[in-house]
């Protein structure tokens, strides 16, 4: 196992070396756009629509190759664009810093293909709303404001191979109008990439396996974290039954915070705690099966000093799974899934719906498996995360571990009844 962990870490080095040496080649010309006039100028208001022939496959992963892909661009405006790495696929609109609107960025495992894509991207400048559809399906939570912008006058579009003009509207579409406009071939196809479900996921059937508790806090009063480890700049309160955390620093990358239980859990267990969101933006994320890279203790001193920055925790000498089960970044208002992702390397392995809303008040219940290689989360009984680790397309399946409670620096939540069970492998 180790001499496959040293390989695995050897193969991502020499990824990396690769990804750096090609950067210079990745940047694909303008020379390729073609130029097509628009059939009315963009206004304040406005939606525009284009089919994305994606050529290939994007997918993430260690031996990924770093690819940009450019679908459109607007001179002045904005550009549109496919990106893969080793780290995550995504869909990017970027508005011209002339504009200084904020752009749309969402964050997905794979992008299948080649396949045709129906992309919809709509806005209201002065209103600050700006979203966009794929297939019909959102890339942003409805409902987010933005500061507002004004469009510039613009009488072309450029379009790269592959790409065509549908339409250009003077007015805003909601999610209902944009997917009514989807050809039906298109309509709906994918939206599992963007954190939708067909149907409800089926919970996983753990009935009959449950075994011993093997940790329990009730995290109501400060004995109950004792020997706990704070990582950051963080800050804890207990009132009314329930720990508080929080950042001393509430915004800027230095003020992220991530609170261990100091207990190693086997690679079959379940958690349960409740969470309590009390601010509008950040991310709650857990850290699950986490330890350092060559098996240490994850407070070992060989390790490197970890002071909250996330790099630390995904691109550095420990390892772990973390799933984002709620997500509202200042930088990312609005994102439409809960990530899943692997680390060491920060792969995006998979997504799901939202585990808890912007602005969703009361205790939520959040309920974490780790069934050996199948991972699983619930939160309030809907599944969020469902996911089987091969061990191969992002190294080995992670085992035993120690599990954290992660909040992004303007992040205010608190936790009640924490409680992790042992769970027996499946007959």
């Amino acid at each position: 196992m180790l001499f496959h962990s040293l390989s695995f870490r050897v193969s991502q080095l020499l990824v990396a070396l690769l990804f750096v040496i090609s950067l210079g080649s990745l940047a694909h010309s303008g020379d390729s756009l073609r130029s097509v006039p628009l059939p009315q100028p963009l206004g304040q208001q406005g939606t525009l629509a284009v089919r994305f022939n994606a050529a290939q496959a994007y997918a993430n992963g260690p031996v990924a190759a770093a690819v940009t892909t450019e679908i459109f661009t607007i001179p002045g405006v904005a550009s549109c664009r496919c990106e893969q790495s080793p780290t995550v696929c995504a869909l990017v609109w970027e508005w011209d810093p002339a504009v200084g609107a904020e752009p749309l960025v969402v964050e997905i495992p794979e992008l299948p293909g080649p396949e045709a894509y129906f992309l919809h991207y709509s806005w209201d400048a002065a209103a600050g709303t700006f979203t966009g559809y794929a297939n019909g399906t959102p890339l942003r939570l409805p409902g987010v404001a933005l500061p507002p912008w004004k469009m510039p006058a613009v009488a072309e579009i450029r379009l790269a191979p592959g790409t065509d003009l549908v339409s250009v509207q003077p007015t805003s579409l909601d999610a209902g109008a944009a997917r009514a406009e989807v050809p039906a071939e298109y309509r709906g196809r994918r939206a599992e990439l963007f954190g939708v479900v067909a149907a409800e996921r089926p919970a996983l059937d753990i009935s009959g396996r449950l075994g011993a508790v093997i940790f329990e806090s009730s995290l109501a009063l400060t004995e109950d974290v004792m020997g706990w480890v704070m990582e950051g700049p963080g800050q804890i309160d207990f009132a009314s039954g329930w720990m508080t955390l929080q950042s001393e620093r509430p915004t800027g990358g230095d003020g992220n915070i991530v609170f261990w239980c100091p207990h190693d859990f086997p690679e079959r267990f379940v958690a349960e705690w409740e969470v309590e969101v009390l601010s509008q933006q950040g991310l709650c994320i857990s850290f699950f099966a986490a330890a350092g890279s060559q098996g240490e203790d994850l407070f070992a001193p060989t390790l490197r000093k970890r002071t909250g920055v996330f790099r630390q925790y995904t691109q550095s000498d420990i390892d772990c799974y973390h799933i984002s089960y709620f997500a509202n970044a200042p930088s990312a208002p609005g994102r439409i899934t809960s990530n899943m992702r692997k680390n060491s390397g920060f792969h995006v392995v998979t997504n799901g719906p939202p585990g808890i809303a912007p602005g969703q008040q009361g205790a939520h219940d959040v309920l974490l498996i780790k069934d050996g290689d199948r991972m699983h989360m619930q939160v309030d009984g809907r599944v969020v995360i469902d996911f089987l680790d091969d061990g191969k397309r992002y190294g080995p399946v992670l085992g035993a571990g120690k599990i954290g409670f992660r909040q992004m620096s303007p992040t205010v939540a608190r936790y009640r009844r924490f409680r992790v069970q042992a769970l027996a492998p499946p007959q």
